[in-house]
């Protein structure tokens, strides 16, 4: 197996990225938590496939400058990984600007290892996968059966289930962390699945005070796909679910207030390798708090009713922008001949499914259920309006008229006009002829005073 030394002293990454790598790269990977321990081991150890650290070894008396010159003295040939640090920034290594983007790191790995995704997804595994025991710490409930190893000969290994499918985790692993346990097991079946519902844990870092807008949009994508997979399962929102949905949502507001115009946060959603329902998402958030800040009878309460909104609003399309990359809009997948019938299904009934949903949401806003359920026109959640009528809420048009500027704005930077983009005046002729009552209109003049 190929081997890695992570240098971090971050416990509420370091599980995950380690199990991330074994499992879809297939790299063992042994953790130091500074400079001074990674190079006592490969002073024993230098046969290593790369070595993974964080930007901020660099505030430090240019520590990654003290492991360069290391590998240059030792002429060892080995990848250094810098995550948080933009490309080209630290010469005769591979930078990830964002440290969160643990696909970015798995690509980095894979070219590194010169591994195809055909490999991965062809790579054999041992029958039990193994697990950091602190990831367990982050659910409450197994997934999947859970075993202890102990030795029964040289190399031969006896396997006891010591949690069942679907039994409280929390209590259950004391006794083994008592007795300094490190590593238990899983079904190798069930590694993917396990890692992904264990993913939410990197939403912790949401309230470090030193996280950058561009890693906020980072972890929030991460967050809405895990909500996604998690509720296509169960078909509604635990409060694990409703924990991660609650911080993301408040990310995304912080991004966005931050965010001095359209063009400032479009270029943080583009760094981000985010699907097109993410994107769209925060960009029409960002369009309709501006709006509302500009109406007459707008509040903070109503910013933060359609925040809650969008973020849930799309969220049974979100596996299908990942399937199908190219789809623009809802409507592109009505018109796809290798789009199933169920899933055009899901399509025209997005709005009514999502709106039944956060009925099941803990503390759900007041109203925000009606808001997602209209949030086409249609007053039951099914299909697309054409003609926009006034039998909505006013929050719901609010919502209509940013998804649709959003849609153009990206529309208009695919085609390559990004310079039309801040001209507010060149959405608004459209605009008012597509919506022609009244009520529509005021909101349509709102738009005009946002920032692009």
């Amino acid at each position: 197996m190929s081997h890695a030394i992570l240098i971090s002293n971050n416990e509420v990454v370091n599980n995950l990225y380690e199990v991330n790598l074994r499992a879809y790269v297939g790299v063992s990977v042994t953790i130091k938590k500074n400079l001074a321990g990674a190079i006592a081991l490969m002073e024993q150890v230098p046969h290593v496939d790369a070595i993974i650290c964080f930007k901020e070894l660099n505030e430090k008396e240019s520590a990654i400058e003290k492991l360069m010159g290391f590998l240059d003295e030792k002429s060892l040939r080995v990848p250094v990984i810098v995550l948080g640090e933009p490309a080209g920034k630290l010469p005769k290594t591979i930078s990830l600007r964002n440290r969160y983007d643990i696909k970015g790191l798995l690509q980095s790995m894979a070219k590194i290892l010169q591994i195809t995704a055909k490999d991965m997804a062809e790579k054999s595994v041992p029958k039990y996968f193994p697990i950091p025991i602190k990831l367990f710490a982050s659910i409450e409930q197994s997934i999947c059966d859970i075993y202890y190893r102990t030795e029964a000969g040289d190399f031969e290994y006896e396997y006891f289930k010591i949690i069942e499918t679907g039994k409280e985790v929390g209590n259950s692993l004391q006794k083994y962390l008592d007795e300094g346990v490190e590593t238990l097991y899983i079904d190798a079946n069930y590694r993917l699945s396990f890692i992904n519902k264990t993913s939410g844990v990197i939403l912790k870092e949401l309230t470090r005070t030193d996280i950058s807008a561009e890693e906020r949009v980072e972890l929030t994508s991460q967050g809405m796909s895990i909500v996604a997979e998690e509720i296509f399962e169960s078909d509604e929102v635990t409060e694990e679910i409703a924990q991660i949905s609650q911080a993301c949502i408040e990310s995304i507001q912080s991004v966005i207030q931050e965010a001095p115009s359209v063009k400032n946060l479009l270029k943080m959603l583009l760094e981000n390798k985010g699907d097109f329902a993410y994107k769209h998402s925060v960009l029409a958030t960002y369009l309709a708090c501006g709006i509302i800040k500009n109406i007459s009878w707008g509040s903070q309460e109503q910013q933060n009713k359609v925040s809650f909104a969008l973020f849930f609003h799309d969220i049974y399309l979100v596996p299908l922008f990942k399937k199908y990359p190219d789809c623009a809009n809802e409507e592109d997948f009505l018109f796809r001949s290798d789009v199933s019938e169920e899933e055009k299904t899901i399509v025209l009934e997005h709005a009514m499914l999502a709106g039944r949903l956060v009925k099941t949401f803990p503390r759900c806003p007041m109203g925000a259920d009606m808001i997602i359920t209209q949030h086409h026109g249609m007053t039951n959640g099914q299909g697309f309006a054409v003609n926009y009528k006034d039998d909505i809420s006013p929050l719901s048009k609010i919502i209509i008229i940013a998804e649709d500027i959003a849609t153009d704005i990206l529309a208009r930077l695919k085609a390559g006009d990004a310079k039309k983009i801040a001209d507010n005046d060149s959405y608004l002729e459209r605009l008012r002829e597509r919506y022609k009552n009244h009520t529509y209109k005021k909101i349509i003049e709102a738009f005009r005073e946002v920032a692009l």
